[in-house]
């Protein structure tokens, strides 16, 4: 990649993004994530009947825990969309190449 310029909260877009990247691709937070939605399905599924605020309790953390995965997913998507956005306008267009040779004409 070549040097593009950020300003200082693009730089901070993209190194967020980029640690948020090392979070969604390192397996033991995944594992763990997975875990807790685990013992959220199974205390769910095996709760008494009455004890509907532990079922809410457990599905309100699963609902938490995705939404976590989705805010970090979004962070790295927008450091893409940055670095992309700045790769576009580093970009030499055929205009401002100059001309050496009448096959460039």
């Amino acid at each position: 990649m070549e040097n593009l310029v950020l300003s200082a909260d693009e730089q901070d877009i993209v190194e967020e993004g980029e640690a948020a990247n090392l979070l969604l691709n390192n397996p033991l937070f995944l594992r763990a994530i997975e875990a807790v939605r685990a013992q959220c399905a199974e205390a769910i599924l095996t709760s008494e009947p009455g004890a509907k605020q532990a079922r809410e309790d457990a599905y309100n953390l699963s609902r938490g825990l995705s939404a976590v995965t989705a805010e970090l997913a979004a962070l790295a998507a927008r450091a893409e969309q940055v670095l992309a956005e700045a790769e576009a306008q580093t970009e030499p267009s055929d205009q401002d190449q100059p001309v050496t040779t009448p096959g460039d004409y």
